[in-house]
């Protein structure tokens, strides 16, 4: 796998040998799950794994651009946002420091009072494969758990979400867990819901961009094929532990 923890950033479209082989192990996990009587959990973070968030980024610039008759951040794309800094996404859309200097904390304020909404979830672009990875792990007999940083507000947005893009959900076998509010840690509350998620069965896989998070996964479920993806995450100085392996994408090869 060291050729995947050199690469980082956004590829959701770089499928690999490496990477369909995680993949295609975690479904055999759930089935030899199943075979053996039990009944197998998968749990999935929606930002930065199943939902690709930059379109929703992108249409947040585009609306101020349009307002504020800021053209220049009608250049900024998906591929310009390559961590959480948007002056840094701004500059990889070359524009001009002067322009970042004036307007940054203008843009900072409207991106944060729309990204974190319900209504805006709702431009987001599922990533590819993650559908049918997803749908995979319920047809193999798992049971499927969205476990979000998104709070308790931006659920019906969510929801619609899930359901739009064809994600297992309104189905016994798929179960959505949200934050109860916004100021919330989001590792602090997945960790807070581990106990809930592993009394619904056998807890075999579990999918997250940030590194805290599957670090927390891997230590209270070590036998589990606990899986970093790799996107975009927060800036603490945090990596994946060496036994969890990486992927970028959800395609197969």
């Amino acid at each position: 796998m060291s050729g995947l923890r050199r690469a980082r950033g956004y590829s959701p479209m770089s499928a690999t040998p490496e990477s369909s082989a995680v993949l295609a192990d975690v479904l055999a996990t759930i089935r030899a799950c199943v075979a053996r009587g039990g009944t197998p959990v998968v749990g999935f973070d929606l930002d930065g794994c199943v939902f690709d968030t930059r379109p929703r980024q992108v249409h947040i610039f585009r609306e101020l651009a349009s307002r504020r008759g800021f053209d220049a951040l009608y250049r900024v794309e998906v591929e310009h946002f390559k961590d959480w800094s948007l002056a840094n996404s701004m500059r990889n859309a070359g524009l001009a420091e002067a322009f970042i200097a004036a307007h940054e904390p203008e843009v900072r304020q409207w991106w944060a009072s729309h990204f974190f909404t319900t209504e805006y979830v709702l431009y987001d672009h599922a990533m590819p494969g993650a559908v049918s990875f997803c749908r995979a792990c319920a047809d193999a007999g798992a049971i499927v758990i969205y476990l979000t940083g998104r709070d308790i507000k931006m659920r019906a947005g969510t929801e619609e979400a899930l359901r739009r893009f064809g994600f297992p959900y309104d189905d016994v076998s798929a179960v959505l867990i949200t934050k109860p509010t916004f100021e919330m840690d989001d590792t602090a509350f997945k960790e807070s819901a581990l106990e809930a998620i592993a009394a619904r069965g056998e807890v075999v896989s579990y999918f997250d961009n940030e590194p805290a998070n599957v670090n927390l996964f891997h230590e209270r479920h070590p036998a589990a094929k606990v899986v970093f993806v790799e996107t975009d995450h927060s800036p603490r100085p945090v990596e994946p532990v060496e036994a969890i392996p990486w992927i970028r994408s959800f395609l197969l090869v």
